[in-house]
């Protein structure tokens, strides 16, 4: 149990926020360290320990050398592939599926997803016909070889880094903040002048200068050069103020779903954007 003026720690409540009072949460190790080093902590529930090791150092250093060459000869595509592979490889670990028993063949059924409903049980059954076979949803776990630990540490380093930043450049300098950046004043940036080494690993870059930025809510806003909505492509038509005209291109799922896998049909949507912030009170 936690008891904290400070908005730190994560809590899922349908999405991730970070409230402030008392509550119970699950901490990782650099947030232990901070919650007792800041008194934080009244209560323990359960404890987990693990040996722990260096374990993505080798990795990041061949992938970042990598990119670091992609760049210099202008190879923006394997630049781009050696970042998606550093920034990806760790959520792996935290990945959830879906299991799935086989209970049957078909060989003469088309692929396709199906839902049975079981009115005297009020139960839902989700079967796939897929290559002949026809399988079962068992539920939802873990992946093979998952290790949610290794996920929650690297989030929660990230997280309580990002923190810091924003504690070094002071209440009233930072605007918004995303997963590995920050929008600053002047004065922040001049704060975090020490910290900005563009070529260097994990090391803070200025992605862009601007006079003024529109902040609508959690990864959607506006600069002088570029507009960040999340959900919507670069590629959409604005058709008026929070609603977008877009291509869908259809998943694995979606194919099966539509019961003519064969068909890759890609179709134009309309996106309509609320815009409601529920991670918290704006005032």
């Amino acid at each position: 149990m936690i008891e904290t003026d400070e908005p730190v720690y994560a809590v899922r409540r349908d999405r991730c926020v970070f409230p402030v009072g008392r509550f119970w949460t699950t901490l990782t190790t650099p947030e232990l360290k901070y919650a007792f080093a800041k008194g934080h902590i009244k209560k323990v529930g359960d404890c987990v320990i693990y040996e722990q090791e260096s374990i993505f150092k080798s990795f990041v250093d061949k992938f970042y050398d990598m990119r670091l060459e992609f760049k210099s000869v202008g190879n923006r595509e394997y630049e781009q592939f050696c970042k998606y592979i550093m920034n990806k490889l760790y959520g792996k670990f935290g990945q959830k599926g879906e299991e799935w028993s086989k209970i049957g063949d078909c060989p003469d059924e088309p692929d396709r997803e199906e839902l049975v409903f079981n009115m005297g049980g009020r139960r839902v059954s989700k079967l796939r016909y897929l290559l002949g076979e026809v399988f079962l949803m068992s539920g939802v776990g873990e992946c093979f070889d998952s290790f949610p630990a290794i996920a929650a540490h690297v989030t929660a380093y990230a997280r309580l880094y990002l923190w810091s930043l924003m504690q070094k450049v002071g209440w009233g300098n930072y605007y918004y903040c995303d997963t590995d950046s920050l929008i600053v004043s002047q004065v922040g940036l001049g704060k975090l002048a020490d910290l900005i080494t563009p070529t260097g690993l994990g090391g803070l870059k200025i992605d862009e200068r601007c006079h003024s930025v529109t902040i609508r809510g959690l990864k959607d806003y506006s600069t002088v050069a570029k507009t960040v909505t999340k959900g919507i492509r670069k590629s959409a038509v604005k058709i008026s103020d929070g609603v977008y005209t877009q291509e869908k291109w259809p998943s694995f799922r979606g194919l099966l779903r539509s019961g003519k896998p064969e068909d890759y049909i890609v179709e134009t949507i309309t996106k309509h954007l609320t815009r409601k912030y529920t991670k918290g009170d704006v005032t």
